[in-house]
């Protein structure tokens, strides 16, 4: 479960046993489980974190180029990601921002 509390739990399914928590730094908008590692991925404010659930570790924290806005030339805020998806075979993640952008992502099988 993940949330307005920053974390991401994970509970056991048959058990409802507290198994792990997953700091974040903002509320927790979206997670998805990659349909081919025991990984999972947490979308809060612009940044997705995909974790390995077996050993825990930080595998990637993805962010989306922030684009500069054309009459101020200051960076604009980041859109937040609100949803996300694994392609069938697991080496593409779609995120769905607040900016009505979908932003696709190539995840490589030997990332870190």
């Amino acid at each position: 479960s993940g949330g307005k509390d920053m974390k991401a739990m994970l509970v056991g399914l048959n058990d409802s046993k507290h198994l792990h928590t997953l700091d974040h730094n903002d509320v927790i908008n979206a997670l998805c489980f990659s349909p081919n590692r025991y990984w999972l991925c947490c979308a809060y404010g612009p940044y997705i974190r995909i974790w390995d659930l077996e050993s825990k570790d930080l595998v990637e924290e993805l962010k989306p180029d922030v684009v500069k806005d054309g009459q101020r030339g200051e960076p604009e805020d980041p859109p937040t990601c609100l949803s996300l998806t694994w392609s069938t075979d697991g080496q593409t993640l779609f995120a769905g921002y607040s900016d009505n952008i979908i932003r696709v992502w190539q995840i490589s099988v030997s990332v870190r």
